[in-house]
């Protein structure tokens, strides 16, 4: 491999480690604000349904003060009429108003059309009339305008329990809900309205197409009478456009049946979080892009260029032309000292066979002390891969401070779901917090020096319990460790090798009601190999494969937290001295990691 190459690839893995952490850090944000778009979604439906249930209450209210108006308490028809039409006109929202006398006929209306009309049969009547329900709710279509309208009815009683009139208002629902629309929704939306009979009453925009049509059947019909499991569903097909879509229902008025519907393009809800995920994107290949450029850059003027001057002199030296010289300009540094040592060595060979041997080996130690250099710099380039993963992690405090801030200070102006998000934020600052300290804590695994002694793993194993009981007082799993248990190792690595098994062990058979931990050796390949057995969650063997490798997980973060570092730093640290670690286990059966020690190359 080339020096080129082997400098390029020495700086990718130099910004490897930040990238990752980087790209993990876009990844949760971008699905914490796609579960954002989501949750506006559903909010949208609910507040949509949350105010056509205030408007049925703030209907009932008005009926409830009509009732004890005189102007209703009349055999005059005309001058009952009259009356309601002005009401009408301070209510824009209804179509219209009347009042049914007790037998069902239509009495008098707010339009004072004059006609004559049975609804004793009408279901929102026999409601109003029941005396332990007082309030009839049905939605119909109207049978002059054709509209979707919501029938709200009240009876007027006389002291003595006995219906007077029942007062009949009828809510404009497409008004209703258009009205609402322009606030509420992103240029995709949808807004619909159907009854439990999967018919559209109101649809926002394209109403006139849509009204009066039947969604029964469709997966959206559905969706909709499954909206008690899951609020929001994906790609939902309705009039030949793919949706997300969210539902709400009116549980006070449950027999209504009626079910707000929003929906939006996929495209649309996730717009901003793609946006702000390509932003991110974009500024961590520019950022590597600019590295590797001055990489590039910094090979070919400094290394690659002044090496080919260097070869070509050589092997033409080489073919016999012993008056070549590599020749001036020389760079500064130890390059340039170099090209000109050589060519005086080449002057010096041109007379004497002898001195090409000693320059040889002058040349051989340059090239070591060079490669010196570049082991250096690859220190450096570790450091430089600390301080960047180590700079991650104060504007992750910020993060974590301010949204403290907020819940304390700002508490009182903060409804329930604004707590709740920023819980969310601090959640995941800690979490990637967390991430970030395991990942240098895997890196130190790596460089740290060995120093030999005698560890007694027995005494450390039962320390490290006793931390965890300690802090985590609610679990209480039986632990059994072999007494006398002692090995040739570092004491250092040793113990945070055991902290993360035991750990483990402790985290993972936390939910078994007789939990039991064990710590104890065996043979192995004629060798001693120790283990930390647990009767846990298990896992199952086909993946055994990816146990130790970083950031692997076998188990839902929701379920066990932790980062996927942990089996890592365990791996590391037992190949250190020159061991092996291995685990067998089964769901739910427990987990079995064996590992053994020798003499650390």
């Amino acid at each position: 491999m080339s020096i080129r190459a082997r400098l390029l690839t020495l700086m990718l893995f130099a910004t490897l480690i930040p990238a990752m952490v980087a790209g993990l850090q876009f990844f949760e944000r971008r699905n914490s604000e796609i579960a954002a778009a989501r949750r506006e979604l559903a909010a949208t439906a609910q507040g949509l349904a949350q105010g056509l249930h205030d408007t049925v209450r703030a209907t009932a209210q008005l009926h409830y003060g009509l009732s004890r108006a005189r102007d209703l308490q009349t055999e005059d028809k005309a001058a009952c009429s009259n009356f309601l039409a002005e009401v009408l006109k301070r209510h824009p929202q209804y179509t219209g108003i009347l009042t049914i006398k007790p037998d069902g006929q239509l009495f008098c209306d707010s339009l004072r059309t004059g006609r004559k009309l049975d609804l004793a049969d009408r279901r929102y009547f026999q409601d109003a009339l029941d005396a332990e329900k007082s309030l009839g709710v049905e939605p119909v279509f109207g049978r002059l305008t054709g509209r979707g309208v919501l029938q709200v009815a009240y009876a007027a009683r006389r002291d003595n329990g006995e219906p007077l009139f029942v007062l009949l208002a009828s809510l404009d629902l497409q008004k209703h809900m258009q009205l609402r629309a322009h606030s509420l929704l992103r240029g995709s939306a949808v807004i619909g309205l159907v009854d439990g009979k999967g018919t559209i009453l109101t649809w926002y925009p394209d109403g006139p197409k849509r009204v009066g049509t039947s969604v029964a059947g469709s997966p959206l019909d559905h969706f909709a009478r499954q909206s008690q499991v899951e609020p929001t569903v994906e790609d939902v097909e309705f009039g030949g456009v793919s949706r997300i879509w969210a539902v709400s229902a009116l549980p006070e008025f449950a027999e209504t049946g009626l079910r707000v519907l929003v929906g939006v393009s996929k495209a649309d809800l996730l717009a901003a979080a793609n946006r702000n995920l390509h932003q991110a994107l974009a500024t961590l290949a520019i950022v590597l892009l600019l590295v590797f450029t001055g990489a590039w850059v910094l090979v070919e003027l400094v290394l690659r260029r002044q090496a080919g001057r260097i070869i070509t002199a050589v092997e033409r030296f080489s073919g016999g032309n012993f008056a070549t010289r590599i020749g001036e300009p020389y760079p500064r540094g130890e390059i340039g000292h170099l090209m000109g040592a050589m060519d005086q060595a080449f002057g010096v060979m041109h007379a004497q066979q002898d001195t090409i041997h000693g320059l040889n080996t002058n040349l051989e130690r340059r090239v070591a002390e060079r490669t010196a250099q570049l082991e250096a710099a690859n220190k450096e380039l570790e450091a430089f891969s600390y301080s960047v993963s180590h700079d991650l992690r104060a504007p992750l405090r910020s993060i974590d401070g301010f949204s403290q801030a907020l819940l304390e200070d700002y508490a009182d102006k903060l409804d329930g779901e604004g707590k709740d998000y920023l819980k969310r934020v601090r959640a995941a600052t800690q979490r990637m917090g967390k991430l970030i300290e395991d990942i240098l804590n895997l890196s130190r695994v790596t460089r740290t020096e060995i120093h030999l002694e005698t560890v007694d793993l027995s005494a450390m194993a039962q320390a490290i319990i006793a931390e965890l009981q300690r802090s985590q007082p609610e679990s209480h799993p039986e632990f059994v460790a072999a007494e006398g248990i002692v090995a040739e190792g570092d004491g250092g690595l040793l113990k945070v090798a055991l902290e993360n098994l035991l750990g483990n062990a402790w985290k993972f058979s936390g939910k078994r009601a007789q939990a039991k931990i064990e710590f104890g050796t065996t043979r192995h390949d004629g060798n001693p190999a120790y283990f930390v057995r647990d009767n846990g969650a298990g896992f199952d063997m086909t993946y055994a494969s990816k146990l130790f490798g970083v950031f692997q997980r076998l188990h839902d973060m929701t379920e066990f937290k932790g980062t996927g570092i942990g089996l890592a730093t365990v791996q590391r640290i037992i190949h250190r001295h020159g061991g092996r670690v291995w685990a067998e286990g089964k769901v739910e059966e427990g987990a079995t990691f064996y590992f053994t020690l020798s003499q650390p190359g």
